[in-house]
């Protein structure tokens, strides 16, 4: 009974130190979207992340269009033409202690070369100023992934309502290629699956990434503006929310994300040299006929 009550106290412990180191992970930039918890089952519900990340879609939600690819919600004049391809799709929006978390979903393959995917723009205050970007083809002097802090963008061609699309001059700021992906194409997500639909129809490409809330420090509490349209802004989708504040980025250690607090090490291993005295405590207090197994009559 003692040697099993021992080893079970142990694996508590372990148990326990595992369940603190696993819970603190968070997004893979890889370009894919399952860590979102958007899932392919054929159905609209897809789009739907199963956290509490905060998401746009603009994807699927008109019955009277084919081939899933739909009028923007924003219903900007001009916007809504030219197939899956030109397809904004979704965007999804998180944040740990430390990163800003985003995947923007469209049918944009990256090996697009005319009206190529567009870099993606964040606008603080929401007044059109838009003052940083991500570069995500590696254009204009600037790498993929770079953070840029955007003096001048190019707007979407034919279609400027879609706002602005490429980085042209700037200073880069933060970011790096380990900070951004754009994904390989991925398939089964939503309604419009082949063969129900044309195999182009279920053609998604994610644009995910990470900045470190260090490099937004001075727009800290503020609201802004997530966006992003390819190249002739055939299509848009954008997605607004309020930077967390505070050390690190976010207020009381609440950051709005799915992250769970990870205590330090001193904290971990003091846990458990407590257990561990107790342990031994008990072993002595049974040794002497005092512990509570041996005054239970038989």
């Amino acid at each position: 009974m003692r040697t099993i009550l021992k080893y079970s106290l142990a694996s508590v412990m372990v148990a326990g130190l595992v369940g603190f180191a696993s819970g603190a992970a968070a997004y893979t930039i890889d370009g894919q979207i399952s860590d979102w918890g958007v899932y392919g089952t054929g159905n609209d519900s897809d789009w739907t992340p199963n956290g509490n990340q905060q998401y746009a879609v603009s994807d699927q939600v008109n019955d009277s269009l084919s081939g899933g690819y739909v009028y923007n919600f924003t219903a900007l004049g001009g916007l809504g033409s030219g197939g899956q391809e030109y397809d904004a799709e979704a965007i999804y929006l998180d944040y740990d202690s430390t990163y800003l978390y985003y995947a923007v979903v469209t049918g944009r393959p990256s090996t697009a070369t005319q009206y190529p995917a567009g870099d993606i723009a964040f606008d603080f205050g929401s007044d059109g100023s838009w003052e940083f970007g991500v570069e995500t083809r590696g254009n204009n002097g600037f790498d993929k992934g770079d953070l840029v802090a955007v003096s001048s963008w190019a707007l979407g061609n034919p279609i400027p309502a879609a706002g602005v699309t490429e980085i042209l001059s700037g200073t880069v700021v933060g970011g790096s290629s380990a900070d951004f992906a754009y994904g390989s194409k991925i398939e089964d997500i939503g309604r419009y699956t082949y063969p129900t639909y044309g195999s182009g129809d279920d053609n998604h490409y994610v644009l995910e990434g990470r900045i470190a809330l260090a490099d937004f420090s001075l727009y800290a509490g503020q609201d802004f503006t997530i966006h992003w349209t390819m190249g002739c802004g055939n299509d848009e989708i954008h997605l607004s929310s309020t930077l967390p504040t505070g050390g690190g980025g976010c207020q009381g250690g609440n950051c709005g994300g799915n992250e769970v607090p990870v205590p330090g090490t001193g904290l971990l291993f003091g846990g458990a040299l407590i257990g561990w005295t107790l342990q031994r405590r008990r072993q002595r207090m049974t040794v002497n006929g005092t512990s509570d197994e041996a005054r239970v009559p038989a």
